[in-house]
């Protein structure tokens, strides 16, 4: 969250579209953000709306863009904060007509649990990751590569064995990346384009999940 804070204070100005990953933490500091840097009211304001979905669909997301083509009320900001568990590939694919040609003034924060965004959606959102406190000893840059190794098998054994989805993979990607970031990203700038490039394939229909991210374990 400090990243959105540092942003704003620095430019003055607000992305069309943020992606947040966490819990209800997350909720709250977005609240606070609103009223303390924004200045913007959060109740009692006809341009500005929070919405919650368990399961975030492609008609709930067509209400929601036509939403946010209509005129302001005050004529300033439209804010709208997407709270869900999940969003479904064709919900997903639908806000990314939007926000190719974003509305001016119209601002969107999706915050979720899980880092599920298509890659085609993620580029065209800012991704803010919740900070999360790491063990050193359980870090996985810290790991020999036969212990990295190990852990891709014991979460794609699962994944076979349908104990755990392919979104296991994809956090244990987050945790990765998280730790790039934290050592400083001109350093690990190579290491973060593996990444990238690994969560584009895991979002392939019938990906090598395996493969996938034992490249990713042996390369960083």
């Amino acid at each position: 969250m400090q990243r959105l804070i540092d942003s704003y204070k620095n430019s003055g100005e607000l992305h069309h579209a943020y992606f947040l990953v966490g819990g209800e933490s997350v909720s709250k500091e977005l609240t606070d953000f609103f009223t303390d840097y924004i200045k913007i009211a959060i109740h009692g304001n006809p341009d500005f709306h929070w919405l919650d979905f368990d399961t975030l669909t492609v008609n709930r997301a067509k209400d929601l863009l036509s939403s946010q083509e209509r005129k302001e009320f005050a004529g300033g900001k439209k804010i709208f904060v997407i709270q869900t568990n999940f969003i479904t590939e064709e919900a997903q694919n639908s806000l990314l007509k939007a926000f190719e040609e974003p509305t001016k003034g119209t601002h969107f924060f999706i915050i979720s649990p899980q880092d599920n965004l298509l890659p085609t959606l993620r580029s065209r959102m800012q991704v803010i990751m919740s900070k999360m406190p790491f063990d050193s000893k359980s870090k996985i840059l810290n790991l020999g590569i036969a212990d990295r190794l190990e852990k891709v098998k014991e979460i794609t054994d699962m994944i076979k064995d349908e104990n755990q989805t392919k979104q296991d993979a994809i956090n244990f990607l987050n945790q990765i990346e998280k730790e790039l970031y934290e050592e400083g990203v001109e350093k690990n700038h190579e290491s973060l384009k593996i990444c990238e490039q690994a969560r584009a394939g895991l979002y392939d229909r019938g990906a090598p999940v395996k493969m996938i991210l034992e490249n990713v374990v042996l390369n960083i």
